[in-house]
């Protein structure tokens, strides 16, 4: 689905004197099935877009468009369509067992028979590296930190949402569950259904699979490109070169000594392995 913010501001206690714009005249496209990281620091404004992506929030001004239709006369229906992982969502797991978990909303809303919820469910699990013969039985909370909030993804995965939304999707989690979590997304980007939104303050485990990338800065569009053009921006920008992720800051230091980095390149075993082979070729 085609996302389009035209002039988006957002204001909230409008009129009063708690009054507080948290975002303005914010303006991109985003085509479909594409993924999009969106950067910034606390009070950047990227909760708020958040929510007026999937309608939990309107625009003060301006206006957002999904498919060319604004956000504002899809009603409920949005919701399914763009789907919102907040942050550890692993807190919100409440059901008895993981199956019932990640089926919850098709058990209560869909009207579905249950061999078709449970086909769904399966198949949400397996987008996420979840096998449900193993462990659908199992409680939420006999599972590790990583398998929870997979549980948690893909309890929003079962809605077959067009747009995935995670908001700081690697807090709370060692780097190999991030590494598997980001394969993971990778892989749901490649399949091309849908599009995928990373929302963080530290973007640099999901750079790779990055197309766009996104930065906020106190309610404004700072910068937007790919993640190579917007970090080679930043970086040399001394007021916003520290919220930039420390790979992407590496990659631009390296590439100023002289290491010809391959373009796109954020992956820190690759760039070693490159770094390596580099300094075996006698080229730096």
């Amino acid at each position: 689905m085609h996302i389009s913010f035209d002039r988006v501001t957002h204001t909230y206690n409008k009129d009063t004197q708690l009054e507080l714009t948290a975002l303005s005249g914010i303006s991109f496209e985003l085509p479909s099935h594409r993924s999009l990281g969106i950067l910034g620091g606390t009070g950047s404004g990227k909760t708020t877009l958040i929510k007026l992506l999937n309608g939990l929030l309107y625009p003060t001004s301006g206006r957002i468009l999904i498919d060319g239709k604004d956000t504002r006369d899809y009603g409920s229906d949005l919701a399914l369509r763009v789907g919102v992982v907040f942050q550890r969502p692993e807190r919100q797991l409440f059901e008895d067992t993981v199956f019932n978990d990640i089926s919850f909303v098709l058990r209560r809303f869909s009207g579905l028979p249950h061999s078709e919820i449970r086909e769904i469910a399966w198949s949400a699990g397996r987008m996420m590296g979840l096998n449900l013969d193993r462990i659908g039985e199992r409680h939420p909370e006999s599972l590790s930190d990583s398998e929870k909030r997979k549980v948690a993804i893909a309890g929003i995965l079962v809605n077959q949402p067009h747009i995935l939304v995670l908001d700081e999707p690697g807090v709370g989690l060692d780097p190999a569950a991030v590494s598997d979590l980001v394969q993971l997304l990778g892989t749901m980007k490649t399949s091309g259904d849908r599009s995928v939104i990373i929302v963080s303050h530290d973007m640099g485990p999901f750079l790779p699979i990055l197309d766009t990338l996104l930065v906020l800065n106190q309610g404004k569009l700072s910068a937007i490109g790919t993640p190579e053009e917007v970090c080679g921006e930043l970086a040399e920008d001394p007021e916003m070169r520290n919220i930039l992720p420390p790979i992407a800051l590496l990659v631009h230091e390296l590439r100023l000594a002289g290491f010809p980095i391959p373009f796109g390149e954020y992956r820190i075993p690759e760039l070693a392995e490159e770094i390596a082979r580099l300094a075996g070729d006698h080229r730096i």
